[in-house]
């Protein structure tokens, strides 16, 4: 299974790593310790973003290695790379953000490592396991397959991805291995408190008080199976919360009993709305967003949209209420 990987990691020595726009925890797990496996083996590593870090996942990252990408400043280094690694984000180049071109056209062998069911016709190599609950599992497969050490702090990120990435350990894909890996990265010192309370317990007063907005204006519809909701620029400005700190709003719908499918439509700019869809497990919602070239799990999935944020919203809303043969009827 990572052969291939290894091999490319051992012949050459100077790497770019990138994961998806507005990174989540898993996102940065996996780039921050595939990259320091790679600094101990001697490699020459630079982790570019098209986006910063979210607030709540900065702990991870004290020493500020992952960059926000800019050109001209990296353009030279991601052009000399022989190797680049896309993580947590197969679908193609648009799913990394502006630093896609960049990276498309690079010589570098490109490698991607993910468990989305999204196409990875965009690189070289691919390791895609869609059984795996986090990409910060195969992260953990691949260092230990190469005998690689484990230290505290890679298993630090490591144990932030997977549990972000599988709410705490209570989404379908967490099985044996990863309750597996997550004690062996216990036994190397990570505190699960103190990483509960970084990521979950530092929020701003204005974000606790979106939330509240949010629960309060949200709507149940096709007889209590599906739950929507939806944010302007407006209203983020109103109670001073920056996108990137909505980890965890589009799963906010879940709480309620009966809810199959709960629809997040998101505001951003330049005409565009970010939808985001959760359900139950029992019916699959990917082959929704596919159709806007998004992507994700069948349970969690996203795409970024041109056009307005309700109608938007009502076009989804449609489309999910005729995978739940539903009568499509809705208004905002």
């Amino acid at each position: 299974m990572w052969q291939k990987i290894s091999s490319a990691i051992e012949n050459n020595q100077k790497f770019v790593i990138t994961t998806h726009v507005n990174p989540d925890g898993d996102a940065l797990g996996s780039e921050l310790a595939l990259a320091e496996h790679l600094r101990n083996l001697g490699k020459k590593v630079t982790i570019i973003n098209s986006d910063t870090l979210p607030y709540g996942y900065r702990f991870l990252d004290r020493r500020r290695k992952v960059k926000k990408y800019t050109t001209p400043k990296y353009t030279a280094v991601i052009q000399q790379a022989e190797v680049i690694f896309v993580v947590d984000a197969s679908g193609g180049w648009k799913r990394v953000g502006p630093i896609g071109d960049a990276l498309k056209q690079a010589k570098a062998l490109k490698i991607c490592i993910d468990h989305h069911p999204d196409p990875v016709d965009f690189v070289d190599i691919a390791v895609i396991d869609t059984n795996a609950a986090a990409a910060s599992e195969l992260i953990y497969d691949l260092i230990v397959s190469m005998g690689g050490e484990l230290t505290l702090s890679m298993a630090q990120v490591l144990y932030a991805g997977i549990i972000t990435d599988t709410g705490n350990f209570r989404f379908p894909k967490t099985s044996p291995h990863t309750h597996h890996i997550v004690a062996e990265l216990l036994s190397k010192g990570v505190s699960p408190l103190e990483t509960y309370s970084q990521i979950y317990q530092q929020a701003s007063v204005g974000l606790v008080q979106l939330r509240g907005h949010v629960m309060n204006s949200m709507t149940l519809t096709a007889d209590g199976q599906i739950a929507y909701y939806t944010l302007d620029q407006e209203t983020l400005k109103d109670y001073g919360v920056k996108t990137s700190e909505l980890d965890g709003f589009a799963s906010l719908g879940q709480e309620i009993k009966g809810v199959r499918v709960v629809i997040f439509g998101l505001e951003i700019p330049k005409g565009r709305v970010k939808i985001s869809l959760r359900s139950d497990n029992s019916i699959a919602i990917n082959s929704i967003v596919m159709e806007y070239g998004g992507g994700g799990h069948p349970s969690a999935a996203g795409a970024t949209i041109n056009g307005n944020l309700q109608w938007v919203t009502v076009e989804i809303i449609e489309k999910v209420k005729a995978l739940l043969d539903v009568t499509p009827l809705v208004t905002l």
